[in-house]
């Protein structure tokens, strides 16, 4: 039985990166519907960039009540699209800084339970802090938690 969506989620990012992510996170956990990216390249402007952050947010708003949007930095055009964008809406939620390990992380529990945004996101810094790991010959030196 198909769940109805409560959380749609938005993949942002400089250049490719998007879509390596959702194409990994796919090879991981299977289909993920609901989830879209907008892929910012060298010859768009930032109204571009924002039109196609609305078009992918309107789109997914049809099936969702939430939208979480995921963007690789802090200061980069993607970024600066979503946080427009949110602080247009009252459905909306930026993540900066994303990787494989959270979006296989939220993307799983979105799909297997009924949470909110913020809901969801709680524990998000355990999970980002102990995805990070540095290693050497001499063993591991680094970890998040």
């Amino acid at each position: 039985m198909m769940m109805e969506c409560n959380i749609g989620i938005l993949l942002a990012s400089h250049g490719e990166y998007c879509h390596g992510a959702k194409n990994s996170l796919e090879m991981i956990i299977g289909d993920c519907p609901d989830l879209l990216c907008v892929s910012v390249t060298p010859s768009m402007n930032n109204e571009d960039v924002q039109v196609q952050m609305r078009e992918a947010y309107e789109l997914l708003k049809k099936e969702c009540s939430e939208v979480l949007i995921f963007t690789d930095l802090l200061c980069g055009s993607p970024n600066h699209a979503a946080v427009r964008l949110m602080m247009s809406r009252e459905d909306i939620t930026v993540v900066t800084g994303y990787n494989l390990a959270i979006l296989v992380e939220l993307v799983n529990r979105r799909n297997t339970s009924d949470l909110k945004v913020q809901e969801l996101l709680n524990g998000i810094e355990d999970t980002l802090a102990s995805s990070l790991r540095i290693m050497t010959k001499e063993g591991e030196w680094y970890h998040g938690n």
